[in-house]
């Protein structure tokens, strides 16, 4: 015969008390901080309106289960800030760009075998959501390079993590690798969101939104006379005032595939690459009425 532990309700507090001998454990409904094991089945009881919960079945969420969901409100708190910080740029780096950034990210971290470890999971989402705040391209106030620690630092993340995800954030961008020199202090995490950005940069997304980027920025589809330039500093790359749309292609998108640094990344790079290069002469094609 099950034992069974009583939960009385109160409509007016929305509180239910654990009747556990002499002590009370109060749960709040509306926050769940005591969750209970979902599979738990209730049963009323008409006259005292009590509801009986199967000890044999149940349990009130221990420390590991309050780490997840401690772990599930900063996610949502960088969504919220993702959608906040995000609202006002074009569709190329839009809050849309980030969540198939995220979900890349996780799907490669898979690949990688880094799902058994929920920490390393925990950084490759949180750098993934985060990595295209305070974007050098869309910089409103200076403040804002600082708004990833801020909020790493203010959700109390643990000065480990804090530190990986920074490293990841500040070192992802294309503009650190322009010179052709590699990073070679990478880790898998890294590896896994890095690769992720750079897949969204590359093939029918990555055309979408090279051509978003250049039209929010009046440049012009094409332009003979304007050659791709060749051998750039990170300072020369960041100054794009005088390029074409098409040339992007040629000074970063279609050097990607190369770069990938994980081999999930190197093997999903292929197709989209391959797909990239067939535009980029139908392009040229079409330009020179030749197709």
């Amino acid at each position: 015969m099950l034992r069974h532990t009583a939960f009385a309700a109160s409509k007016d507090t929305k509180v239910a008390f654990l009747l556990a001998g002499v002590g009370k454990i109060g749960i709040h409904r509306k926050t769940n901080y005591l969750a209970l094991n979902p599979r738990c089945k209730l049963s009323f009881c008409k006259d005292s309106r009590r509801a009986y919960i199967s000890q044999a079945r149940c349990a009130v969420a221990g420390p590991e289960t309050r780490e997840r969901m401690e772990r599930k409100e900063t996610v949502k708190k960088a969504e919220a800030l993702v959608e906040k910080a995000m609202k006002g740029n074009d569709a190329s780096h839009d809050a849309a760009h980030v969540w198939r950034v995220r979900d890349l990210a996780l799907s490669l971290a898979t690949e990688e075998g880094l799902s058994s470890d929920p920490d390393s999971m925990e950084i490759v989402e949180l750098a993934a959501l985060l990595h295209d705040i305070g974007d050098y391209k869309y910089l409103r106030d200076p403040s804002e390079e600082k708004a990833v620690e801020n909020f790493l630092t203010e959700e109390g993340v643990e000065e480990n993590k804090k530190s990986t995800i920074l490293k990841i954030v500040n070192g992802m961008g294309f503009k650190e690798e322009v010179t052709g020199k590699a990073n070679t202090e990478w880790f898998p995490e890294f590896g896994v969101v890095q690769d992720a950005d750079r897949l969204d940069a590359i093939g029918a997304i990555g055309i979408a939104r090279c051509f978003t980027f250049g039209g929010s920025k009046k440049r012009a589809l094409h332009d003979p006379a304007i050659l791709p330039r060749t051998e750039l500093s990170k300072e020369q790359y960041m100054n794009k005032q005088e390029q074409t749309t098409i040339n992007h292609f040629h000074e970063k998108l279609l050097k990607l595939k190369d770069m990938m640094k994980t081999k999930a990344g190197k093997r999903r790079a292929e197709r989209r690459h391959k797909f990239m290069e067939e535009f980029v002469k139908e392009f040229y094609d079409e330009w020179n009425g030749s197709s």
